[in-house]
């Protein structure tokens, strides 16, 4: 059985949709979609806020994550770098992280059956 890691990138949102498009069209049946705060250098100034809750700047965007076998997880990284770029800073970042199980609660599919 091929090892399961999971992908998380934070990209601008206005690139949300390019990313999840393409993944999609790629092969990445699902995926979690999460409205987050960027905080800290990272930020774009451009596009930043000040926020006394968090006590920086802060910019708005959208972290995407989901499953996958990691002998397609390259491939995947390649996508969403390509699809987030814009030269700008802020463009995001792309994380890797090893799975150890997955269990479909529905139907108890496990590893990568359970991610049809």
């Amino acid at each position: 059985m091929s090892e399961m890691v999971e992908v998380r990138a934070v990209v601008r949102l206005e690139m949300l949709d390019r990313v999840v498009r393409r993944l999609k069209e790629c092969g990445v049946p699902r995926q979690t979609v999460t409205r987050v705060h960027a905080v800290g250098a990272g930020a774009d100034p451009a596009m930043s806020r000040f926020s006394f809750h968090e006590g920086s700047a802060y910019a708005d965007k959208a972290q995407v994550q989901f499953i996958c076998g990691s002998d397609r997880c390259d491939m995947f990284c390649e996508i969403i770098a390509k699809s987030a770029h814009t030269g700008r800073q802020g463009d995001g970042i792309i994380s890797v992280h090893p799975v150890a199980s997955v269990v479909k609660i529905r139907t108890g599919a496990e590893g990568l059956e359970a991610l049809a």
